[in-house]
């Protein structure tokens, strides 16, 4: 089949198999770490077996981003500085990225795109921190996932992405609104269902399923919990947009719902404290996109 052939959504997804999965490594470190008798020890030992991952991270403990006074030399102090959860994520979010790396096209920039992801993953960070979510960490991985769909649409179905960004850049839509227009599949859809493929928690795949969904009665009937979830992921989506941090596929710039903004208590004043936060975050974030293989930006 021709690159610039399209395809059936039910195509699409019935070759998601066709996509790598994720390295053990992964579940093996998230099982460890929710476990309240897990140690430092206990975390060292699953991160051993994957050489690469445990470099990046020591990388990323050492760069801009986190600014640890003297730098660490070792996981072992890289995990009691940066904890257990961000060790974690940045292990998630690695693989990821790695899993879905493909070369961009002249009409998508895919270091752009990552640089998006990670803008809307520390947004997310931030947001969730600021409502008082009890774990920002999750928050940020939701952010970095939450657009995958449109990866994995750029690499299974590329006629079918193509013409959605055509579109959307030519009409000045958003990709999602391109994407009803031209009754094409649906990335956030998508994305939702790699992540059910790789088995990742219930709040990531409603993060990916409904980052676009402002009507809760329209979620699919997630619980309250991950509708908090979803609604910070929104919002720090909208936010990076609006910045202009990186590029997702299209330029158009939306306004942040009235309603979430109420359902996350964040009133005009709180709204603008939080795009300084955001603003002010997003240093060293180039830095950790390089490391962690989203490309050098």
């Amino acid at each position: 089949m021709g690159a610039a052939e399209k395809m059936s959504a039910l195509t699409i997804v019935e070759r998601l198999d066709e996509l790598p999965t994720l390295p053990k490594i992964v579940y093996e470190l998230s099982r460890v770490i929710n476990d309240p008798m897990s140690s430092t020890l206990e975390i060292e030992k699953v991160m051993s077996s994957d050489q690469s991952l445990t470099t990046k991270v020591l990388a990323l403990a050492n760069s801009a981003y986190y600014a640890i006074p003297g730098g660490v030399t070792s996981l072992q102090r890289a995990i009691a500085y940066i904890g257990y959860d961000t060790v974690n994520q940045l292990v998630l979010s690695a693989s990821v990225i790695n899993a879905l790396k493909v070369d961009h096209s002249q009409s998508f920039d895919t270091t752009l795109f990552w640089k998006h992801s990670l803008g809307v993953a520390i947004a997310s960070e931030v947001t969730a921190r600021m409502v008082h979510h009890k774990l920002p960490s999750d928050l940020f991985t939701c952010g970095l996932i939450h657009d995958m769909g449109k990866i994995a649409l750029f690499i299974l179905a590329p006629g079918n992405f193509e013409e959605t960004l055509a579109f959307a850049k030519a009409n000045g839509v958003t990709l999602s609104d391109a994407e009803s227009a031209l009754d094409s599949p649906s990335h956030a859809i998508l994305g939702r269902d790699l992540a059910i493929k790789w088995h990742l928690p219930g709040f990531l795949q409603a993060a990916t399923a409904y980052h676009h969904q402002k009507d809760v009665s329209q979620r699919g009937g997630v619980s309250q919990e991950m509708n908090v979830v979803v609604d910070i992921v929104l919002i720090a989506n909208l936010l990076i947009h609006a910045i202009q941090f990186g590029d997702s596929g299209h330029a158009k710039v939306t306004g942040a719902p009235r309603e979430v903004l109420e359902r996350l208590h964040l009133n005009s004043d709180k709204l603008k404290e939080l795009i300084a936060k955001i603003k002010s975050s997003l240093v060293g974030a180039d830095a950790f996109l390089k490391i962690i293989g989203g490309g050098a930006v």
